[in-house]
């Protein structure tokens, strides 16, 4: 499917929500993955965004990869005394294992994550601070000026929603604000970044999602490729079945063993009833491989079982929330 162009964004409102002022220090962490020569210029646009959010603010830059340029001008920034720390990593890590170093990096009370390109205005991040006083991550959820056409219906979002039950309807705007205590739960790596939320809730935070006007970046679309798909399907496995892997491939090599045995209980059939000869008939050895194959994939999954069950007792207890006393 071809990717759809992107809705022409107004010019981003930059003026802090009034009457929103978080406790303590906010951490702001930039995703930086390619190079931007307006870095400079973003910067000062989002530091006038989020200046009374917080009673501090500070700012945590993540280079994926060389970016002489982006580094170039946040340099500048640091030179000229801004609240600035630039982080640089290599491409090859990944944008889930960036993303984590950074949150454990990030040293505020509040952490706000969000692309360098970030495809919401800037004015309406406070829509993340209000709501935070009720969940654990607060996502932001893109309203466009113009109703999506079916083409931007989000292939992303519903083949989630399918798989995984998400109530999420954006999880491509990437735009992020958690409590301390959540960016320190989180764990991520490869290319999971994009399902942040649904790892969250999995490990059994409360996420909240936020509308906020934004459109999409120019030349983005929502069309799957299979990097995504792959992905998708890593999260899915991590969510439904981290913790139960023998149901995953213990289901899968029960039919594969039980579609090879009803294979070979049928020849047998035919060979001692029906008096049909085996001898030239390579169906007795794939009935046999795939009852053979069942059993080894069965076997996966109890060794996956076991692992689990060594390793329950080091996975991490969260205390319970009091919430009548």
């Amino acid at each position: 499917m071809a990717a759809v162009l992107a809705d022409r964004p107004s010019p981003p409102r930059s003026e802090p929500a009034p009457g929103v002022r978080l406790a303590g220090r906010l951490c702001v962490v930039v995703r930086v993955d390619r190079e931007f020569t307006d870095l400079a210029e973003r910067h000062r646009r989002l530091a006038a965004a989020v200046a009374g959010l917080a009673e501090e603010v500070r700012f945590l830059y993540l280079l994926e990869g060389a970016l002489p340029t982006s580094r170039e001008r946040l340099a500048e920034l640091v030179a000229s005394g801004a609240p600035v720390e630039v982080l640089r990593f290599p491409s090859a890590l990944g944008s889930a294992a960036v993303l984590t170093a950074g949150l454990r990096k990030a040293d505020g009370a509040h952490v706000l994550v969000l692309p360098a390109d970030a495809p919401v205005e800037l004015g309406e991040l406070g829509r993340l601070a209000e709501a935070i006083g009720n969940a654990d991550v607060v996502v932001a959820r893109r309203m466009f000026a113009e109703p999506p056409s079916r083409l931007r219906a989000g292939k992303l979002e519903s083949l989630t929603r399918l798989l995984l039950g998400s109530p999420f309807a954006d999880l491509r705007a990437e735009v992020w604000l958690l409590r301390r205590q959540a960016a320190d739960q989180l764990v991520l790596y490869g290319n999971q970044h994009r399902f942040l939320p649904l790892i969250a809730q999995m490990q059994g935070l409360l996420v909240a999602e936020v509308p906020v006007r934004g459109w999409l970046p120019q030349g983005a679309g929502r069309r799957l490729d299979l990097p995504l798909v792959l992905d998708l399907l890593a999260v899915f496995f991590l969510v439904r079945f981290l913790h139960k892997p023998f149901r995953f491939f213990g289901g899968i090599g029960l039919g594969v063993a039980a579609l090879g045995g009803l294979a070979t209980l049928w020849l047998v059939f035919e060979r001692l009833v029906l008096g049909i000869a085996l001898a030239d008939r390579p169906a007795l050895i794939l009935s046999t491989l795939l009852v053979v194959l069942g059993l080894q994939i069965i076997a996966v999954g109890l060794i996956g079982e076991l692992i689990t069950f060594a390793h329950a007792r080091h996975l991490r207890e969260e205390e319970p929330e009091r919430v009548i006393d």
